[in-house]
């Protein structure tokens, strides 16, 4: 009986240990004048620190520009040295560990449309969602 509860106390510990938390924010895009060229946003953060050991747990995004986007428009979210591909103007998924949970993130824009894009495209802002967990 001493041992089973001596196991269960081991597998509860981690879960107690682990609290859950977000941050949201949003920022503006950036123009888009031409084809085959990288554009970034402004970057996203936290209105302040996160807590120590906050690991990275999913993102939400969606992103607004003011009008259709062009062909081979493709879309990344960078933090730190890290650039992950996202799937469409709006979405969530699950961030690897290594991401940086408190940011700063940007967004990077590129068409693979060869010359001036017209209409120009403004990205008119990036809101994104970021969940958390922590281990103390």
């Amino acid at each position: 009986m001493m041992r089973r509860l001596l196991l269960l106390s081991l597998v509860i510990s981690p879960l107690a240990l682990a609290s859950d938390g977000s941050w949201s924010s949003q920022s503006f895009g950036g123009m888009m004048t031409r084809g085959q060229q990288v554009v970034k946003s402004q970057p996203v953060h936290p209105t302040s620190a996160l807590p120590a050991g906050a690991i990275a747990k999913q993102l939400t995004w969606k992103i607004s520009p003011d009008g259709p986007t062009p062909m081979g428009f493709m879309i990344k979210v960078c933090g730190g040295n890290r650039c992950l591909p996202l799937s469409g103007l709006s979405g969530e998924m699950p961030l690897p560990v290594s991401f940086p949970a408190g940011g700063p993130l940007r967004f990077e824009y590129y068409s693979s449309v060869r010359g001036n894009l017209s209409p120009p495209l403004t990205l008119l802002s990036n809101q994104v969602t970021v969940e958390y967990r922590l281990r103390k």
